[in-house]
């Protein structure tokens, strides 16, 4: 019989794969690979405040990059942050609308649910970035390319809502 206690071994590092995070963006992608944008119903007027189209898929691959690389310093265990559950179930929320855009925009037609949908992402990431900010300034800056585009992206998504009807909802152009 021996005199010495048992430990357990210390956890094994934190580790992502390459493919993980790509598997992520793909499965998060899948709606908006098969449906690719165009004219939301015909008749939409695009807001003069929107990018040109090629602008869309340059910055939301970007933004993703930068959303996935947050989002695995999030999971890391051995980062102190006092809400990660919140933040973890937040950040899902904001995947869900990214994942769900294209449907709601492009295969429903729905002007006033596209605005909710980016108001909503800006709202919650502005939530996200609020509440690590406290433990992890490094999450808080790689997040904050995300409020800036999505911040602009509300009011073009606003603007787009209001001089435009909405045939999912059949309310007419409430401007212009």
């Amino acid at each position: 019989m021996s005199d010495a206690t048992y430990s357990a071994p210390p956890p094994a590092p934190f580790r992502v794969r390459w493919w993980q995070p790509l598997l992520f963006w793909v499965i998060v992608n899948a709606w908006g690979f098969v449906e690719r944008g165009g004219q939301p119903f015909a008749g939409h007027q695009p807001s003069p405040l929107q990018p040109p189209g090629w602008v869309f898929p340059v910055m939301w691959f970007t933004l993703n990059v930068f959303q996935i690389w947050g989002d695995i310093r999030l999971l890391d265990p051995a980062r102190r942050i006092r809400s990660r559950g919140l933040l973890i179930g937040l950040q899902a929320v904001t995947w869900v609308i990214y994942a769900t855009f294209s449907l709601v925009y492009f295969t429903l037609g729905s002007s006033v649910l596209a605005a909710a949908w980016t108001v909503s992402f800006f709202v919650i990431t502005s939530v996200c970035i609020a509440l690590v900010a406290r433990d992890d300034r490094s999450i808080a800056l790689i997040w904050t390319p995300l409020i800036l585009w999505t911040g602009f992206a509300s009011v073009v998504g606003i603007h787009n809502a209001l001089i435009n009807p909405d045939p999912l909802f059949g309310t007419p152009a409430l401007w212009g």
